[in-house]
């Protein structure tokens, strides 16, 4: 029993950053975790935690420890929910993470229909670019855009992610409108950075030949771009999705409509476990059903660009006047 309160006592901290966050969910003082922690390092034989008077950091023989103790942990107290929640409505802390423009457009919308469903469940909802270890981290579900080849997870799959190219009303009548991929070449294209390089625009496979684009400005996230084409930067290569409403209250234009890509796609995914929480099973359930149905995600593209479109024939862009990025 004693190196169980140690393992968990343990795990806490990790997570919490801290003996005080620890003490708070295990309900006991900071000097009773500290020495449970102390104890299970003394039957180990390692020191899992640097400890100094600003923080707590976790030596090699403690991250790999943690590593190892996280899953099971989870397991047990996965198990122990499932009995304790069986004939029960569902109930406790949903811990969440999406990503942000998705949340905000999509998921938060529809908190309030779920709440009043569940309303024993507490959402934990944090809007994040990325999570690179989910059960680390305690997250019981996260939405994220792309592909995953994590074992580990369950992946559901939401909706396909459609890019669109698009600009402010106010771009296009001092630069013209864009009637062909060459006509990019003429254009500051706004593009996404990462990895120490700016990334190019059509890279999934709809496209055959990916047209050359520049620009005087880079931003390392999409609603960075997006805000700036707002503005009237430039053109801004974008999730359907995330621009519909811009579109709708005549923010943004959208552009080129034949050239609409789907290099990703939006999926739900959490934890492999045997015991699965009610609270998981009841979010992951009402997401998929309301987000499988909503117009936005799901229509034909071409049929969500139409109203729109310019009507008239198209004017060729004049060569824009930007600086070389």
């Amino acid at each position: 029993m004693n190196s169980i309160r140690g393992i968990i006592g343990f795990a806490r901290t990790v997570a919490a950053g801290n003996f005080a966050g620890a003490a708070r969910e295990l309900g006991i003082t900071p000097v009773a975790v500290s020495k449970n922690v102390q104890r299970l390092e003394q039957e180990l034989g390692v020191r899992l935690l640097q400890r100094s008077t600003r923080k707590l950091s976790l030596t090699d023989e403690g991250r790999q420890y943690y590593d190892l103790c996280a899953g099971p942990l989870r397991e047990l107290e996965q198990a122990q929910s499932a009995i304790t929640e069986k004939g029960k409505a569902p109930a406790g802390t949903l811990k969440v993470t999406c990503l942000p423009p998705f949340g905000h457009n999509y998921v938060i919308p529809l908190l309030p229909a779920f709440s009043a469903l569940y309303p024993a469940i507490e959402i934990d909802l944090h809007l994040d670019d990325a999570v690179s270890d989910m059960i680390g981290q305690g997250y019981d579900v996260g939405m994220r855009a792309g592909e995953i080849r994590d074992g580990s997870m369950i992946v559901r799959e939401v909706a396909p992610l459609n890019f669109v190219v698009c600009a402010a009303p106010s771009y296009l009548a001092k630069y013209g409108l864009p009637v062909g991929l060459a006509d990019l070449a003429d254009h500051n294209c706004l593009r996404l950075g990462g990895g120490g390089r700016a990334r190019g625009w059509f890279t999934g496979p709809d496209l055959a030949a990916a047209p050359s684009i520049a620009g005087n400005f880079v931003g390392h996230d999409i609603m960075t771009l997006v805000s700036a084409a707002v503005h009237g930067h430039g053109l801004v290569f974008a999730p359907l999705p995330l621009v519909l409403p811009l579109f709708r209250c005549g923010a943004l234009r959208p552009v080129l409509p034949e050239c609409v890509a789907q290099p990703a796609r939006i999926f739900l995914h959490y934890p492999n476990r045997r015991h699965l929480p009610a609270r998981v099973k009841v979010f992951v359930s009402f997401m998929l059903e309301r987000l499988r149905s909503n117009a936005d995600l799901v229509s034909d593209p071409q049929a969500l660009l139409a109203p729109f479109l310019d009507p008239g024939p198209g004017k060729r862009a004049p060569r824009a006047r930007r600086s070389k990025p």
